[in-house]
């Protein structure tokens, strides 16, 4: 599965040439290299585009000897309902906060 931050044109699948502009909560991204423009959300999923995301709790890891492995607490990552992405494209949605 492709990691759902991993913004790119949908029409040519450019990565790097892409620029953004704010419009409230929208954000108008235009492809530099075809052109291509399309609206995102902040709170929509980056792989599907859909704005299904939940919150879900996952372990933040620590290695401890060897290869064990010990939880240290957990974080808050989203998923996506429509296509089981694991994190969010918005900036706060990807935050892993320990609780």
């Amino acid at each position: 599965m492709r990691d759902p931050r991993d913004i790119h044109c949908p029409a040519c699948g450019a990565r790097k040439d892409l620029t953004g502009r704010r419009d409230g909560e929208a954000i108008h991204v235009t492809c530099g290299r075809c052109g291509n423009a399309w609206t995102r959300y902040p709170d929509s999923c980056a792989q599907c585009g859909e704005r299904s995301l939940v919150p879900v709790r996952v372990p933040l890891m620590q290695k401890a000897r060897g290869t064990q492995q010990s939880i240290i607490g957990y974080g808050i990552a989203h998923r996506c309902t429509a296509c089981g992405a694991e994190s969010a494209s918005a900036g706060k949605a990807n935050d892993m906060r320990a609780t």
